[in-house]
């Protein structure tokens, strides 16, 4: 149990990595991720480590339909 409490961010981390990572660098990581595979309509995909889900939410801005799981070790990221 030690070693998933350590991976858990308390407090405004998320909140900052949402604010200022994301926009700055994360996100355009997640736009060149689906540019490259290239998802269709109907396809499952599951993001692995998906911190606060900036690939769901761009594929659910592309009009993705298909299945979207996001997992993540720390629950406060998922929040």
């Amino acid at each position: 149990m030690a070693a998933r409490e350590h991976w858990q961010m308390d407090g405004s981390a998320p909140e900052a990595y949402e604010r200022y990572l994301v926009p700055a660098i994360t996100s355009i990581w997640a736009k060149d991720l689906l540019d490259r595979t290239r998802p269709t309509k109907g396809e499952s995909v599951l993001d692995v480590a998906c911190g606060t889900g900036v690939v769901a939410r761009l594929l659910d801005e592309r009009g993705h339909v298909g299945r979207l799981v996001g997992i993540d070790l720390n629950t406060a990221m998922l929040t």
